[in-house]
């Protein structure tokens, strides 16, 4: 079907609280005002391919980099897809939230 090309098919959300540096919050909210998309859809679409390609890569924060704690709709699959992440790679999920969309923002 046309729809099913351009549209993803309706999945339950979870409204979950996750800390993320403010640098990276503050360019998805830029991102959101050139694509039609909310900062939790962008959030969303980060932790989907991070989950898809593993790409699990460390980095260093910076000193006086603050993380602020959003709430956010996040998709079942993602949550399920980061708690397997997190027992395959032991990361936390903070950190693996912050990876996808610092991973996602260096595609960019």
């Amino acid at each position: 079907m046309i729809f099913d090309r351009t549209f993803k098919k309706r999945e339950n959300k979870i409204r979950r609280n996750y800390e993320i540096e403010d640098n990276l919050y503050v360019k998805l909210e830029e991102l959101s005002a050139v694509y039609d998309a909310s900062v939790t859809d962008l959030i969303n679409e980060s932790l989907l391919n991070l989950i898809q390609t593993e790409n699990i890569r460390l980095y260093e924060k910076k000193r006086n980099e603050l993380s602020v704690t959003h709430t956010l709709l996040i998709r079942e699959s993602n949550i399920a897809g980061l708690e397997q992440l997190k027992k395959k790679y032991g990361v936390s999920i903070f950190k693996l939230v912050n990876i996808a969309i610092r991973n996602a923002l260096n595609e960019v």
